[in-house]
């Protein structure tokens, strides 16, 4: 098991950092439900967890380690599909009456929360009791459609992103950085759900598989899930230090030009998705 001791160890030494600088950007941006920073964090820590259960499986050939491990990969491909929609969500609630209503990304929590209870599921009933057929076939058709549910929302990060662009004019100039970082990091999920889905649905668990332990399989692990999580960590990471933090009384996003803040007239904005009782301004 030493390959998977190693792609866990690299895991350790990229994403603890990676959580601590996390934290500092949501420190600088707040809380709230609406920005998408939190799930940065979320990003991290299931990785920095899943590295841990990785280990302790290689030591112990723990089940529960490995269900553990395999439900943190699950959330991992969640949450980098999740910051980008919460980015998303800040820019065109900055637009005014041209951007998407904040009800559709309520609704898109959906498909994620039902993903990740699928992949709870699935991830136990393929590798809690692999000898039962019954067990394993149900496991890995609830790991299918809860991979079908990610991709459902990583589709909407694509049209929204799309619908951004077409009304660039009105997004606020210091949030141009924001759709960029997210239309700079799709192809890098894209990558990421495409190693899913070869997991779950092309049965070919020599080359495609986050559970066997062979050197094959743990480096195409490495290179299309690990690798892809950090790299979008990193962008993410960047452009939540180059961003100015958005006021958290208003919930107006202060019109900056790179990062500095300038003098513009404020415009209507929609209520902020924690506080669903507070007038618009």
């Amino acid at each position: 098991m030493l390959a998977i001791e190693i792609l866990s160890i690299i895991e350790l030494v990229f994403f603890f950092p990676a959580l601590l600088a996390a934290i500092l950007v949501v420190y600088k941006h707040g809380t709230g439900k609406r920005l998408g920073w939190r799930f940065l964090v979320m990003i991290c820590l299931f990785r920095v967890i899943g590295g841990i259960c990785a280990i302790v499986w290689a030591h112990t050939s723990s089940n529960g380690a490995l269900i553990a491990y395999e439900v943190m990969n699950s959330f991992g491909l969640s949450a980098i599909i999740y910051t980008a929609l919460g980015l998303l969500h800040r820019v065109e609630d900055g637009m005014g009456g041209r951007g998407v209503s904040f009800k559709v990304f309520r609704v898109l929590a959906l498909p994620g929360l039902a993903g990740l209870i699928l992949s709870i599921v699935g991830a136990t009933n393929v590798l809690g009791n692999s000898s039962n057929s019954s067990s394993f076939s149900s496991g890995m058709a609830e790991l299918k459609a809860a991979v079908i549910l990610f991709l459902t929302v990583y589709v909407a990060d694509i049209v929204i992103t799309a619908h951004a662009f077409f009304n660039i004019t009105y997004v606020q100039d210091g949030e141009h950085r924001l759709l960029y970082a997210v239309t700079v990091t799709l192809p890098f999920m894209a990558v990421r759900i495409a190693y899913s889905l070869l997991c779950v649905f092309l049965n070919k668990h020599n080359i495609f598989s986050t559970w066997n332990t062979s050197a094959l399989p743990i480096l195409v692990h490495g290179l299309m899930g690990v690798t892809m999580e950090a790299i979008v960590v990193v962008i993410f990471l960047f452009v939540g230090f180059m961003t100015a933090s958005i006021s958290r009384v208003s919930g107006l996003a202060p019109p900056t030009t790179d990062g500095k803040l300038y003098a513009k007239a404020e415009r209507k904005v929609r209520p902020p998705l924690y506080d669903l009782g507070a007038r618009s301004v």
